[in-house]
């Protein structure tokens, strides 16, 4: 591919890099609210609940690092491939 066209690739997947690592970064911290309004609740239906919820954020979480680590990947070959794309255009040694 061209060096423009890995250019444009390491664009669109820092975009999407950065919006995952955000959702993460939200969602962890309201599994980290559940989890002490768990430890607050006096009643077990609360404790339940706050459980619940907790645990759906979790696997959210989960999801999500799943679909981080595929654009990481992805963005690791872009920039090799960038990098070797821009020594061949300007015959860098």
């Amino acid at each position: 591919m061209s060096l423009a066209n890995e250019a444009a690739y390491l664009y669109v997947l820092s975009k999407d890099f950065v919006r995952v690592n955000k959702e993460i970064q939200i969602l962890s911290k309201k599994a980290q609210k559940h989890l002490e309004d768990h430890a607050r609740a006096v009643s077990s239906s609360e404790k339940e609940k706050h459980r619940h919820k907790h645990s759906k954020r979790v696997s959210k979480i989960r999801k999500l690092m799943e679909k981080h680590d595929a654009i990481l990947t992805k963005l690791r070959h872009h920039q090799i491939a960038f990098a070797h794309q821009l020594q061949k255009e300007h015959r860098i040694q």
